[in-house]
């Protein structure tokens, strides 16, 4: 066969593929979901003189072509499996997969933000007055992993939270937790494993011996099997999650209220949310998942005391098993809300514990909490 033959047979190959993958992709819909990633799938980008010459349409359209590929999920498990399994790489795109913590991602935090992060926290501690004040850092996953990656430094972070907040107590929950304490396919915690991390925080904030032990109040209940924001990313085969909740009788009769953002008005609800484990993201479970604003009444407490639980999504599995030690648990979710208005939308008691508790992903990204 000539050279110029098998030229020309190349390029035919390579235009028939490039072709039929055109032809594919153009008949296979895009989703108008990307279910194992959890997210919409990029929209074709707006076209225009400007956005072509500064080159954001082409950036634009790299997501689009990428988002609406047909058989993507396919490609990126090949994809996943031939960088960890073939090239035996530590991480796929800043993802992991450990033998011990499962599934989680590199997220090394900047000592700049951490400390910007620390800044607000002290002003938001200045304005809560006579309020006794703790911080509590919550660790990622990969502080337990089997090997080290090069993720979140809580040791950097305890350093910079004591010295901006130097008259609030800092409560190390680093040793209350393991591997086991987090979902394999997930960022989150099992609230089933936190029996030790609520007796490190009742000793350093006192709430013990305000109620009998609380963990032999609660039941276990299996809500069933579920995947984790993690399983979608990475793109692999991984054995399923389980969801564990507990109840008590102070739980089931809890007074439980949600701000609803929009109007501005307080809904009457219940602390686990059961349909919502059906949903995109079954840890919604725990108290409908991102909500600015819950408060929590325990009608059988036998304190007065009351708890603002400044937090992020981790608390919402947190919070009940805190319950029994307290009158009423108020949690703020920054994220959400500005602190600023809280006075306008909640009464805020003067001598009530406040614990600032918060993950790498908040500590990491000061921009996102609405102080001042």
């Amino acid at each position: 066969m000539g050279k110029k033959l098998r030229h020309i047979l190349t390029l035919s190959v390579f235009v028939a593929a490039l072709g039929g993958f055109f032809i594919l992709n153009r008949a296979v819909r895009t989703p108008d979901t990307l279910e194992a990633e959890r997210r919409q799938p990029a929209a074709f980008p707006r076209l225009t003189a400007q956005t072509l010459l500064s080159g954001d349409f082409m950036r634009g359209f790299e997501d689009f072509a990428a988002d609406s590929f047909a058989f993507r999920d396919g490609f990126r498990s090949i994809r996943a499996f031939t960088v960890l399994e073939v090239f035996r790489q530590s991480d796929k795109s800043g993802l992991y997969r450990d033998a011990l913590v499962g599934a989680g991602k590199l997220a090394p935090v900047a000592e700049s933000e951490v400390r910007r992060t620390a800044g607000k926290l002290a002003t938001l501690a200045a304005a809560l007055g006579e309020m006794n004040v703790y911080v509590s850092v919550i660790p990622d996953k990969s502080a337990y992993a089997g090997r080290e990656y090069p993720g979140f430094d809580i040791e950097m972070s305890r350093r910079i939270l004591e010295e901006a907040l130097p008259d609030a107590r800092y409560i190390d929950i680093t040793a209350a937790l393991d591997a086991g304490s987090y979902y394999k396919t997930d960022l989150h915690w099992d609230q089933s494993t936190l029996e030790a991390a609520v007796t490190a925080l009742g000793d350093e904030m006192g709430f013990l011996d305000s109620a009998s032990d609380g963990a032999s109040m609660f039941e276990r209940h299996t809500a069933g099997e579920f995947y984790g924001v993690y399983k979608g990313q990475l793109a692999l085969p991984m054995p399923p999650d389980t969801m564990i909740y507990l109840t008590s009788a102070i739980t089931e009769n809890a007074v439980t209220r949600y701000l609803d953002d929009k109007t501005l008005e307080w809904t009457a609800g219940e602390i686990y949310d059961l349909e919502a484990f059906a949903g995109r993201d079954p840890y919604d479970i725990f108290l409908r998942g991102a909500q600015a604003l819950i408060t929590m009444e325990n009608p059988e407490a036998e304190t007065a005391r009351e708890l603002y639980l400044f937090r992020d999504s981790f608390s919402s599995s947190l919070a009940p098993l805190l319950l029994p030690h307290y009158a009423k648990i108020t949690l703020i979710d920054l994220r959400y809300v500005d602190f600023r208005v809280l006075p306008s939308l909640i009464e805020l008691s003067p001598n009530a514990d406040a614990l600032f508790l918060y993950s790498s992903q908040i500590l990491g990204a000061p921009d996102i909490l609405k102080i001042g």
